[in-house]
């Protein structure tokens, strides 16, 4: 295929039709080149052949959610292709988490020209670096500037340690990224809850604990903030509650409350937490490791069972 070329062409001659040359060598017709055919229709890429070549027509997404919801049906289906997520964020902007290397940038690129057709929301991109790179191609960079509706974020090593020494509630493009990469979409982990506006990564071993470990050098607590291992998906609600220890979560992965709570706010831990099992993927050794360093001072005696 030779989608990567069109790109490049549509770098340089934005506003022009492009001819898409969809050779007919292995199978065009799998649902991540489906996606790729409409993101490019989507960006007014014109395709002189596809009536030839494709047993379907190809036909341009409508709308951001349309798109979320087709990458997230590729996601389901196949785990490799977990190179580029889209989300919402808290203020309800659309979130590209895209990573710079290889053929993801090109998926990445043409993404954010294919949103700036129809998003009706703010789109911020953060860069995830990979494979040494830290950024875009500059004409990749410069073609989704010059769109006027992209913001473009970047995530390299300098960044993270900047961001990591001045916040304990440390929230970054990369660790999203890692806990994307481990738990898929997000999803809080104790009720199910999957609106995106109000899912938050949170850290097993949080970050201020991370900054006072004594035996970890200044890069090996930037790792252990930064792990995937060392985090859930947890709405606002449960992620405050597990931050303020009211919720604890046992090595076996169930998930317990403090027992000095009682009457109607045991109820409502009870009718609002779901999920009190977490599930045994999550329960890596990386992840238990984690959940030691959190629990050493958390004495389960104090906990008792969600009914």
């Amino acid at each position: 295929m030779l989608y990567r070329d069109i790109f490049l062409m549509k770098i340089q001659i934005r506003k022009c039709f492009i001819i898409s040359t969809l050779l007919y060598t292995g199978n065009c017709e799998t649902p991540y080149f489906e996606f790729m055919y409409r993101l490019m229709k989507t960006a007014k890429i014109r395709f002189l052949n596809d009536a030839k070549y494709l047993r379907y027509t190809v036909s341009p997404f409508t709308s951001e959610a349309d798109i979320i919801a087709k990458k997230d049906q590729i996601r389901n289906k196949k785990k490799g292709n977990r190179s580029t997520y889209i989300t919402r964020g808290l203020n309800n902007e659309l979130l590209i988490f895209g990573k710079t290397y290889g053929a993801s940038k090109y998926e990445t690129t043409i993404l954010c020209v294919a949103l700036s057709e129809i998003a009706k929301s703010k789109v911020q991109l953060y860069q995830i670096a990979e494979g040494g790179l830290t950024i875009l191609p500059k004409k990749s960079k410069d073609a989704i500037e010059s769109l006027g509706v992209v913001e473009i974020y970047s995530s390299n090593k300098t960044i993270e340690e900047q961001q990591y020494e001045k916040e304990d509630s440390y929230r970054s493009a990369e660790y999203a990224y890692n806990l994307f990469e481990k738990l898929g979409d997000k999803k809080c982990a104790f009720c199910g809850c999957e609106i995106p506006q109000i899912i938050h990564g949170a850290h097993i071993w949080p970050v201020a604990d991370i900054k006072r470990a004594r035996k970890l050098s200044q890069d090996e607590k930037l790792a252990c903030a930064l792990d995937g291992e060392n985090g859930l998906w947890l709405c606002h609600n449960h992620h405050t509650l597990l931050d303020v220890n009211i919720l604890r979560i046992s090595e076996n992965g169930k998930v317990k409350y403090r027992s000095k709570i009682s009457g109607l706010n045991a109820s409502f831990l009870e009718v609002i937490t779901k999920q009190t099992q977490l599930h045994d993927r999550i329960l890596t050794d990386e992840f238990t490791y984690y959940l030691r360093k959190r629990n050493h001072s958390l004495k389960e005696s104090l906990y008792s069972e969600i009914a």
